[in-house]
């Protein structure tokens, strides 16, 4: 048993058919309970077919849900098998060598509503066939629903679901992906829950090979319930959201009264060679005066197959505001269209780059000629001024008294004379005692 798959891919097991049915049905029996015994989480049961032979070799049909690996044994050395997977309507079948397959990536289906597989092989011009559905356990309604993916901004991922109607309160899920040619199978790095806790959500980083085909499984648990798992195969070019056009430039001519859009394809990080033709872009030009932002459906505007557009019957006198967004075209690019790009205004002041340089330079010039005339002034003043002449001290009122008492002074005798110490005299104290 392989310990690293999760909880809820599991190994599925089937039958050995032969002519005598009770023996078929023992030998099920048995087969069904050593897989209870050996997988006590099984997520799936076994339904028997019986085979159009009366002893048929092909036998033990065992499945890897997560890669769609079938293997089974073979009591008699087929040449080739013919093994078939049938997943609602959809039927595919493939010639195989050994005993061993995996269904490809341009055919792989979700299970997680069940699936019939089938190997049939010739032997001395007897067909003979062995088959096992599918069927994973759990109560229903309770895998998640709205399962979606989006990713952005080149190589960021969301994936978001809601919780099945029917699952428990307690119930939590875990969501895992791999690459349909890859071995290696990665939990969700980081969960985003709700206000109960439970896991909504998954953020994904740096997300490459976006033209590969991806399969995801969420999984989930309840002390309750018995939680069936949803799974499902992506292309991840499919769900990008593009980013918008880069570079756009709007060039207008007053003589001929059109304008010249042009613009450079959107960043991707799987493009690999020019983006010519690659991209349909949607022009959305109208009037400064109506509102600037864009409809998401825009059924007016203009589809492109290049990256330039004229514009015709501009009005010199009227401001324009400009966006563009972008879809693929005959490669292996998302067929929805992307982000609108920030609006761009053009007309009536020129093209908006040139109106922002004119306005710097005219507040570089203000701010040069203010310092240049303080300098000036700042040189005159030294030069041709006196800071003594300018701020001359004021004058005090004379003091008439001051210079009476100096006056006075000079005509005043002073005679110093030694007082005689003075005497102390000594004081005697009587105590008086009162007699009883």
């Amino acid at each position: 048993m392989d310990t690293s798959i999760p909880a809820g891919w599991h190994l599925v097991s089937f039958l050995s058919i032969s002519k005598n049915k009770r023996m078929a049905a023992t030998l099920g029996l048995i087969s069904m309970l050593c897989c209870v015994m050996l997988f006590p989480r099984l997520h799936a049961l076994i339904l028997y077919t019986e085979s159009n032979s009366s002893s048929s070799p092909i036998a033990n049909l065992t499945l890897d849900p997560v890669k769609l690996k079938l293997t089974w044994d073979s009591s008699v050395s087929f040449t080739e098998y013919t093994c078939c997977m049938e997943v609602g309507q959809s039927f595919v079948c493939k010639t195989v060598y050994n005993k061993t397959y995996v269904f490809s990536i341009s055919h792989p289906k979700p299970i997680h509503k069940g699936a019939l597989f089938r190997v049939e092989a010739t032997h001395n011009h007897t067909l003979y066939s062995a088959a096992g559905r599918f069927i994973p356990q759990g109560m229903n309604g309770t895998s998640v629903e709205n399962f979606s993916c989006v990713i952005y901004n080149i190589s960021f991922m969301n994936c978001t679901w809601k919780a099945g109607r029917n699952a428990p309160e307690d119930t939590q899920y875990f969501l895992f992906w791999g690459y349909s040619k890859k071995e290696d199978v990665q939990e969700c790095p980081h969960y985003i829950r709700d206000s109960p806790g439970r896991h909504i959500a998954c953020s994904f980083q740096d997300v490459k090979d976006i033209k590969e085909e991806v399969y995801f499984l969420v999984n989930g648990s309840s002390n309750e319930s018995e939680i069936q798992f949803y799974d499902e195969y992506i292309d991840l070019y499919e769900i990008e959201k593009l980013t918008p056009p880069l570079n756009i430039t709007v060039s207008c001519s007053e003589d001929r009264a059109e304008c010249i859009v042009q613009w450079k394809w959107p960043q991707l990080s799987h493009l690999e060679r020019n983006g010519d033709g690659c991209f349909k872009y949607q022009i959305d030009i109208r009037n400064k005066k109506t509102n600037a932002n864009p409809k998401e459906s825009c059924n007016e505007c203009p589809t492109v197959p290049g990256t330039s557009f004229t514009f015709q019957n501009y009005n010199v006198k009227e401001k324009y505001t400009l966006q563009i967004r972008a879809k693929g075209y005959n490669c292996l690019i998302s067929q929805n269209w992307g982000e609108w790009s920030e609006p761009i205004e053009f007309g009536m002041d020129g093209n908006p780059d040139d109106a922002v340089l004119i306005y710097t330079i005219v507040l570089l010039l203000i701010a040069l000629g203010t310092i240049l005339v303080v300098l000036v002034i700042f040189f005159l003043c030294k030069r041709y001024c006196s800071l003594k002449k300018m701020f001359s001290p004021v004058p005090q009122p004379k003091n008439k008294f001051g210079e009476l008492f100096q006056i006075s002074d000079k005509y005043i005798q002073r005679e110093w004379m030694d007082l005689p110490p003075t005497k102390y005299e000594t004081e005697e104290i009587t105590t008086v005692e009162e007699i009883k």
